[in-house]
């Protein structure tokens, strides 16, 4: 009998172990959010005696877009650029000389990047003296003058024919130093004005053959550098006076080049021309009879600026 009362017992053992655990799964620990860390990308000025003005970090596969510092980069110091996501980039430097340093194509992942930019960086553009040529494939029509200076400067500077024409075919050439981005304009015996910006001119030199496709539709100009990114339209309301002279330049400086070139602006008629956006302006016109209108310290962001010139305005 004893052997039967403890088979039974050792039987029920399980039972109540089974019944002591029963009851609800223990809960599990919830998924513990990663946090995501910030990719920094930080550069250092390893350059002696120069300071960084600029630092441009943008992705391979689209446009540069903007200077991401306000102040100068000292010898020593260091500025960290935060990136949204990991990717291919593009880094550009530029010093208080005007030097660059780039690198393309820089694989940046969650760890970041660090580049201690140094003189050995420095970027070997080229500075070779190369020939420029300019080519008339106008048909009838003969150009008589010729501009070509850096897309940097503000003014295009000497014409390149100086007392000669450009006959149909016929061509003028001069030397420039290679390695920089260059603007072209020429102006044919019409007053019409065919203009080529922001072409790259190596250690091969640059031709350009000037037709037809190349007239400025709307007689715009960009003489204050390439990239004007806003319109100005000046439209002659004198009445019976034609304008002889139109002026716009940026109010911390002087006045610059006549936009209206070899053009008269007739009563009703109006121009444009290109200028900066998000600065202040100066405009002035002069009429047949030298009397001047002027708008002063008008802010010009990229909706442009529309000014009908009238007697009201004059000085």
């Amino acid at each position: 009998m004893k052997k039967i009362y403890l088979l039974m017992a050792l039987m029920a053992f399980p039972v109540l172990f089974l019944a002591c655990g029963s009851g609800e799964a223990p809960a599990t620990d919830e998924p513990e959010e990663v946090e995501e860390t910030e990719i920094e990308v930080v550069i250092s000025n390893g350059l002696g005696s120069w300071d960084i003005a600029e630092i441009w970090v943008d992705p391979s596969d689209g446009a540069w877009t903007d200077n991401l510092i306000d102040e100068i980069l000292a010898p020593g110091e260091e500025f960290t650029v935060v990136l949204e996501e990991a990717g291919s980039y593009n880094l550009w430097i530029t010093d208080e000389d005007g030097d660059t340093y780039t690198r393309y194509g820089v694989e940046i992942n969650q760890r970041g990047y660090e580049w201690e930019v140094t003189l050995e960086d420095m970027d070997d553009w080229g500075t070779d003296e190369v020939t420029v040529t300019i080519e008339n494939d106008l048909g009838d029509w003969i150009i008589w003058y010729a501009y070509c200076s850096p897309s940097s400067d503000s003014e295009w500077g000497e014409d390149r024919l100086g007392t000669e024409l450009l006959e149909q075919g016929e061509s003028v050439s001069f030397e420039v130093m290679s390695g920089d981005y260059y603007d072209f304009m020429v102006e044919d015996e019409d007053g019409d004005v065919y203009t080529l910006l922001d072409e790259w001119v190596d250690e091969d030199g640059f031709l350009w053959v000037v037709d037809l496709s190349d007239m400025d539709n709307t007689f715009e100009s960009e003489i204050e550098g390439s990239g004007g990114d806003a319109t100005v339209t000046i439209h002659n309301g004198l009445g019976d006076w034609t304008i002889w002279y139109v002026y716009g330049d940026p109010s911390d400086g002087p006045w610059g080049e006549d936009r209206l070139g070899s053009e008269l602006l007739e009563p009703g008629e109006e121009m444009s021309f290109r200028v900066h956006s998000g600065q202040d302006y100066d405009f002035k016109v002069e009429d047949g009879t030298g009397d001047t209108y002027t708008r002063w310290n008008v802010f010009v962001d990229t909706d442009g600026y529309y000014w009908e010139v009238t007697l009201s305005d004059l000085d």
